[in-house]
């Protein structure tokens, strides 16, 4: 089944990092003003328990849709340099540095490029948060092999669908600002000598995507029109993830450039998002992409990832703004996010087929073991029509979109001044 559900969770990134370069002081201009304090410490503690029981081997999250290499990582790299991890989240940190190492030192066309993408954003907090210089170097050597190729593609990457589910699901405007963003995050966190010529190709590569996928919209379901970023070249559907991919890269931008026009097309963008919007108080967003992986024919589908990357953008945007409204739609998002809380069971989510001879009754292959069934509550994977996922959806559960929930309820209580 994970494999199955893989496709219809966030495997493109959104990037973060409250803290500035691990070689910098941190920058006195963001964020604008400090937010209000956050009220979604009951969610950080549940979840923060959650994550223990998470099935984890060889440093990677079992349960993810692969997205835990960076926020899993990123996370418990957040908190221990926060002071706030045990022995047992310590050795979790320093498992997932050795995964997230080798994913990078593998070949780009060996696999997904987006799960070395994922480790890439992991291992760049990581440094940022720890100050572990040593994995630079590995860090630098994928991030030049990769824009070496997406120089290749033109710097928009449209080929290789046909072997990348990212490309599939979430399309190359998306993928290249995710490409773009990785970037952005290793200058702007790490800095270094070559900060300068990363900021230049972000900056170019932005300008690659405007020209190829901005253009106007409509919302297929509402009619509602907006201009903004495409699926696709030729593509006139509204969709949320391009639009969020650059709603944080303008985000970015603006952080490492202080261009004004970045900031004015970070809100222009949120903007074109808002046909999208299903309900206020909890704040809800439409999730256009998961109706064909879910197999549902209702505009009201949210998923769980797609809920946190959208909050996270509104998190940068009162971060380059001070603007309140931003904060307070995402502490809405947040209480949305906190309500899709449901049971799952370790059967729900885990392939059979790992497994031979096949689990007996009340077992589930886990790690590609039979072990006991563990049935327990978290995150659900999405909301259709209000109503919570069940195992008949595909997809249940998935810890990665989970773990993103506490990177982004992190770094809303990092704008108010409070441990992360």
């Amino acid at each position: 089944m994970r494999a199955a559900a893989r496709a219809a969770a966030l495997g493109f990134v959104a990037l973060t990092g409250a803290a500035a370069s691990c070689t910098d002081e941190p920058p006195a201009d963001v964020p604008v003003r400090p937010a209000p304090p956050s009220r979604h410490d009951a969610l950080v503690t549940a979840l923060a328990g959650d994550a223990r029981a998470f099935a984890f081997a060889d440093g990677d999250w079992e349960e993810d849709l692969g997205d835990a290499p960076f926020y899993g990582l990123a996370w418990l790299a957040r908190r221990a340099a926060a002071g706030g991890l045990d022995a047992e989240g310590l050795a979790r940190r320093d498992a997932a540095v050795a995964h997230a190492k080798t994913l990078l030192e593998g070949s780009l066309l060996d696999g997904d490029v987006q799960d070395k993408v994922m480790a890439a954003l992991g291992m760049i907090e990581y440094a940022a948060a720890s100050g572990d210089r040593a994995v630079v170097p590995a860090l630098d050597d994928f991030v030049d092999r990769l824009d070496a190729l997406t120089r290749t593609l033109g710097d928009y990457i449209e080929a290789g669908a046909d072997r990348s589910w990212a490309l599939r699901t979430y399309g190359p405007t998306a993928v290249t600002a995710l490409v773009a963003l990785v970037q952005a995050q290793h200058a702007l966190l790490l800095g270094g000598s070559r900060a300068g010529e990363r900021v230049e190709r972000v900056v170019a590569i932005d300008a690659k995507i405007r020209e190829r996928a901005l253009t106007d919209l409509a919302d297929v379901a509402t009619g509602r029109r907006a201009r903004g970023y495409a699926f696709a070249p030729g593509q006139a559907g509204l969709y949320d993830y391009p639009n969020v991919a650059m709603l944080l890269l303008k985000a970015r931008l603006f952080r490492l450039t202080k261009r004004e026009e970045f900031r004015l097309e970070a809100r222009a963008v949120y903007a074109a998002l808002q046909p999208l919007k299903l309900a206020d108080a909890p704040a809800r967003y439409a999730s256009p992409y998961a109706r064909a992986s879910l197999g549902v024919e209702t505009r009201d589908v949210s998923t769980l990832s797609s809920q946190n990357y959208l909050t996270l953008g509104l998190l940068l945007l009162f971060e380059i703004t001070g603007d309140q409204r931003f904060v307070d739609e995402a502490d809405r998002m947040l209480d949305g996010i906190a309500a899709m809380r449901g049971p799952w069971c370790a059967s729900h989510v885990h392939d059979p087929a790992g497994c031979a001879p096949a689990c007996a009754s009340g077992q589930a292959c886990v790690a590609r073991a039979c072990a006991e069934d563990r049935c327990t509550t978290g995150l659900l994977h999405h909301v259709i029509d209000g109503r919570l996922a069940v195992p008949e959806d595909g997809a249940t559960f998935c810890s990665g979109c989970n773990l993103q929930t506490l990177y982004v309820a992190g770094y809303r209580r990092a704008l108010a001044g409070e441990p992360y």
